[in-house]
């Protein structure tokens, strides 16, 4: 496998959503060309037939996905994790959210100083927070509690959370 193929592996596994060719090419660097990528995304396509993981493209956007013929064990595993309790780090994650909301996952990574990724993945499949846009910045997708997390904590509002004024980004 070459280096930018294996860059792009790393970039599309840590990603975990579906990323733009054009963001992956300026990720790797001015001397890698669209080609360059759409080149190498082909073999790992091709490396990938017949593992448990697949790499899939539409209109210029790609994402590594777990391969479709092990859906069952894959909705097995996703439903015995929620109905888990949080994990430490899910629940640091998600209360980045609730004093900071909304907040993007750059600003929750610099908070937490680790990758929040499968924290925000684990939360959002649960119901506990959810994706919005603001008016002023509709290319960051930021990060907000949802009323199912309200009703969880049983509060009628963010502010009825402990410190709120202390800790929020309102402070």
């Amino acid at each position: 496998m070459s280096s930018i193929a294996s860059k792009i592996e790393a970039i599309l596994f840590v990603s975990g959503e579906e990323m733009s060719v054009h963001k992956i090419q300026k990720a790797l660097g001015d001397d890698v060309t669209k080609e360059d990528v759409l080149a190498q995304l082909g073999i790992l396509q091709e490396a990938y037939q017949g593992k448990g993981i697949r790499i899939i493209m539409k209109d210029e956007k790609v994402q590594m996905v777990s391969a479709p013929e092990h859906a069952k064990t894959i909705q097995a595993l996703v439903k015995s994790h929620l109905t888990e309790e949080l994990t430490p780090a899910a629940l640091e994650t998600l209360a980045c959210i609730a004093y900071r909301e909304p907040i993007a996952k750059q600003e929750i990574d610099e908070l937490r100083g680790v990758n929040s990724i499968f924290s925000l993945r684990s939360l959002l499949m649960r119901g506990l927070i959810e994706k919005t846009k603001k008016e002023d910045d509709a290319r960051t997708e930021y990060y907000r509690v949802t009323l199912d997390f309200l009703k969880k904590l049983g509060i009628e509002t963010i502010t009825d959370l402990p410190d709120y004024d202390i800790f929020s980004k309102n402070a």
